[in-house]
């Protein structure tokens, strides 16, 4: 991810999405990628340092992900706990735990 692998990336995100449902989605007129987009970004809104604009930076430092899977379920990852300073561990969090608990597949390297 860190390499930005846009299309991993996206595939990640997707699977995190279709495990919690994109039913408050309702946008006419929206490509799948911009509903995605506004997906996230609607998830993330409340949580500090994650400001989704795009599929390329905004996942790169992992906030973005552990932000998505904390907002469903919180009980997973302390996301007061978590630094943007440590990209590479909040990526390995966020990808462990989508393996472990949510049955989503580890489809990046966070290398």
């Amino acid at each position: 991810i860190v390499d930005g692998n846009l299309k991993m990336t996206l595939g990640m995100i997707w699977t995190i999405i279709l495990r919690f449902a994109i039913q408050d989605i309702s946008v006419e007129e929206m490509t799948a990628k911009e509903g995605l987009l506004l997906w996230c970004q609607r998830k993330t809104a409340p949580y500090k340092n994650v400001n989704v604009q795009n599929f390329h930076l905004s996942f790169k430092d992992g906030l973005a992900f552990c932000a998505l899977i904390h907002r469903h379920r919180p009980d997973l990852i302390d996301y007061n706990k978590l630094s943007k300073d440590n990209p590479l561990e909040n990526l390995n969090t966020a990808f462990d735990v989508a393996e472990k608990y949510l049955d989503i597949p580890r489809m990046l390297d966070p290398d």
